[in-house]
């Protein structure tokens, strides 16, 4: 018997569920609901603090999370004014080049009122473009990379031209196949300077070609590879390969390869004789058809010749 304040409870359980049912989908979309947007005044007071804790940063000579800080608080204000601080710190980095470019770029957007709180700007884009040079960097290799004191600089195509600082740079031009091209070279300031990087190509493992005639099986050093015509790539070193076909000799070559080497080698298989005519076939016991008939054969090994009684003169006739 079941008494009636847990029949109660049950069903006080029961009506629970649905309703945890219904409420948890709308839960969750609750949570998954985007933020709504900031204010202008938010995204201005955000950066504002980002360019302060850059300046901080800066006074440290911590150049390099500086300059994070000022692109991100250029991403969201959009002020001219840290172009300029952008610049100053890719100056401080040594990146002449892109220094140029933001200074420049404030120089285009900022109202003069901004302008006016850098008196000595021209001075300063005159004084970067004196601390430049021009390197030129030419190349035979499909999809050449160039690496400028281990920089990334991308794709060189056929020819580029790369402002950069004066004074020693190494060069290094890569592409896939290729032996990677190194260089330093002396940048004086104001010149251009051209590279020539002619990429060698690669070389590779050693390139056996294999024809059999007619086509045989083939092994390189104890492995099958399958059927000639084919290729097979090997180490430098020596190798044997094996060709093989029934009803003809094995073929064995020795070769020694270097790298990079390309042998082509082509073999004509030679017939084995026919069992008829190997000497050892008669010198046993065997059966013979012959229109359908088995004949046995019985054979024995010749004995050799006598001299008999007969002398060695002539023998007269009768």
């Amino acid at each position: 018997m079941i008494c009636v304040p847990r029949l109660r409870r049950l069903a006080a359980s029961l009506l629970i569920v649905p309703f945890l049912l219904m409420v948890s989908p709308a839960a969750a979309l609750a949570q998954q609901a985007p933020k709504p947007p900031k204010t202008a005044a938010q995204t201005k007071s955000e950066a504002s603090r980002l360019k302060s804790a850059a300046d901080v940063l800066m006074d440290q000579d911590r150049y390099a999370d500086a300059l994070v800080l000022y692109e991100r608080a250029y991403e969201l204000a959009g002020d001219p004014a840290l172009l300029y601080n952008e610049g100053r710190a890719h100056e401080a980095l040594g990146d002449y080049p892109k220094a140029l470019e933001k200074l420049e770029i404030f120089e285009q957007q900022a109202p003069p009122s901004v302008r006016a709180l850098v008196p000595g700007l021209q001075e300063l884009i005159k004084d970067l473009r004196g601390r430049m040079a021009t390197l030129v960097v030419k190349t035979n290799a499909p999809n050449a990379r160039l690496l400028l004191r281990q920089k990334d600089e991308g794709i060189v195509g056929s020819e580029r031209r790369f402002p950069t600082r004066a004074g020693q740079a190494s060069v290094e031009v890569s592409a896939d196949g290729y032996e990677t091209f190194r260089r330093e070279v002396d940048l004086s300031a104001g010149t251009t300077v051209t590279v020539d990087a002619n990429l060698s190509l690669k070389k590779r493992d050693a390139l056996v070609v294999v024809r059999t005639t007619p086509s045989a099986d083939v092994l390189f050093d104890g492995k099958a590879l399958g059927r000639a015509p084919l290729q097979v790539h090997a180490t430098p070193g020596s190798h044997e390969l094996v060709a093989t076909a029934n009803g003809y000799y094995e073929e064995r070559v020795a070769m020694t390869l270097a790298l990079g080497d390309v042998r082509d080698v082509e073999l004509e298989m030679r017939k084995t004789p026919g069992i008829a005519s190997k000497w050892w076939f008669w010198t046993a016991i065997g059966a013979v058809v012959v229109g359908g008939v088995t004949t046995a054969i019985v054979l024995t090994k010749e004995k050799p010749h006598s001299n008999g009684t007969f002398g060695t003169g002539s023998v007269a006739g009768p």
